[in-house]
């Protein structure tokens, strides 16, 4: 979507720099605001003026997904809105390769994880549920099988700093025989990207079984021993993860997973931070994790009655 291609239509050209304007407007974005995330609404405006193309371009038949390559190489079409005759229309063509692969996650391993010599597995070694050969398509998939079987969590290596941050935290804690102490997920293997043996484009890690994030869970509904026992553990994690000099990062109760045993395990350790749970000056240090783990406590403890 580019401005130059809407020119001709003062009203769709003004409605699009609009939308941009918010985009990169240096305001903070309220999750109460009525108006919604800027990015979101650039989406759907993008999404709601290609509607009729990508309708008629869709396809009745459900595409046959069986690893995480079928996932990569999508069938791929470039849809450009543009202004002709003073109409918006919306002009599809064919994507270059190199844009093809431009697409894909790829991220440079460091040498100091290359040292770990983590297995790398090609992506149509690792299999997708059969559930979703003919299903509705998820965004990623999620949970896929070594092709012996394994079920692993696999999450895409889009962008350098929080894959190296996360693989770096998580390496660290396997080393440190922390897995035996703390409950977070352990790197097992990684997706080649392209055949560049120092490229990876996903992380294989273990996939747990859980019943949701806690960010999700029905709190007040949680017995007040559960939400106790919750809090020792999440204090427990991290009090053990500064031991080690290891800072969670993005630390909220959606980056927390209840399993099937209610169970609390830490997840993401990509870095950044979430507004109202981490300050912006405090993200990525020890003092924000505290900051989290308070208000972590609060939320669990705040509906309570004895």
């Amino acid at each position: 979507v580019s401005a130059d291609n809407l020119q001709g239509d003062p009203d769709v050209e003004s409605e699009y720099l609009s939308l941009l304007r918010k985009l990169d407007s240096d305001e903070l974005f309220e999750q109460e605001d009525d108006k919604g995330d800027p990015m979101e609404q650039l989406c759907f405006w993008i999404a709601f003026k290609c509607n009729s193309q990508m309708r008629a371009l869709g396809s009745k038949q459900q595409p046959q997904l069986h690893t995480l390559y079928d996932w990569f190489y999508p069938e791929t079409i470039i849809l450009t809105p543009m202004i002709i005759d003073g109409r918006l229309q919306v002009h599809s063509s064919t994507p270059s390769q190199q844009l093809l692969q431009d697409m894909l996650p790829s991220v440079e391993l460091t040498c100091s994880i290359a040292d770990f010599k983590i297995p790398v597995v090609t992506s149509s070694k690792v299999f997708l549920p059969q559930d979703m050969a003919g299903g509705d398509l998820p965004q990623r998939p999620t949970k896929v099988f070594t092709e012996h079987g394994m079920p692993r969590f696999f999450k895409p290596a889009y962008v350098m700093e929080p894959t190296i941050r996360e693989i770096s935290s998580l390496l660290r804690i396997q080393e440190l025989g922390l897995l035996n102490i703390i409950r977070a997920p352990k790197v097992h293997e990684f997706v080649d990207s392209q055949g560049d043996s120092s490229k990876i484009s996903g992380i294989l890690m273990d996939y747990i079984e859980h019943r949701d994030s806690l960010g999700y869970i029905d709190i007040p509904s949680t017995p007040l021993p559960v939400r106790r026992e919750w809090i020792s553990q999440v204090q427990h994690t991290i009090e053990t993860l500064h031991a080690a000099e290891i800072v969670w990062g993005d630390a909220k109760p959606d980056n927390i997973l209840v399993d099937v045993d209610d169970n609390l395990w830490i997840i993401d350790f990509g870095g950044g931070y979430t507004h109202g749970w981490v300050d912006e000056d405090k993200q990525e240090t020890i003092e924000g994790d505290n900051q989290a783990l308070s208000r972590i406590v609060d939320f669990l403890l705040e509906k309570s009655s004895e």
